[in-house]
């Protein structure tokens, strides 16, 4: 595959699209499954409050729902550019938001790795809408 995302064709796309699901799945998986850990990992907060605990589940659960969006997307790509932009604003959300907890020592180094792969996601699929592939 080219690395210049200008060059890339429609099965380009999809299989960036792909990686882009798994990136989201991935990192799910802790949040989802182990929140305390979770929430000891990304931010050194040891807590075993029900509700501190429950939002946690569920900001990864929307990374999971983000995820699967992405596979939607990497089957057609040109047909849910709705989704994109969706993720677009969501990544950029999400990382500004770690970016300045990691900034004022409120998250440790795996939710700065995570900001900064967010960051790269969401200039690819600025390019993506952009770069007028649609169609296979």
């Amino acid at each position: 595959m080219n690395v210049n995302p200008l060059e890339w064709s429609y099965q380009g796309w999809r299989l960036f699209f792909l990686i882009s699901a798994i990136w989201n799945l991935l990192g799910c998986i802790e949040g989802t499954l182990l929140p305390a850990k979770n929430m000891l990992r990304y931010y050194g907060v040891e807590t075993d409050d029900s509700h501190t605990l429950f939002l946690n589940r569920s900001f990864w659960g929307a990374v999971l729902v983000f995820g699967i969006g992405y596979l939607i997307i990497a089957y057609d790509p040109g047909k849910h550019l709705g989704i994109v932009a969706m993720g677009i604003i969501g990544k950029i959300l999400v990382s500004a938001n770690w970016f300045y907890l990691y900034g004022t020592g409120r998250a440790k180094a795996p939710a700065l790795f995570a900001a900064v792969g967010d960051s790269i996601f969401t200039f690819f699929f600025i390019v993506y809408l952009y770069s007028g592939v649609r169609i296979p």
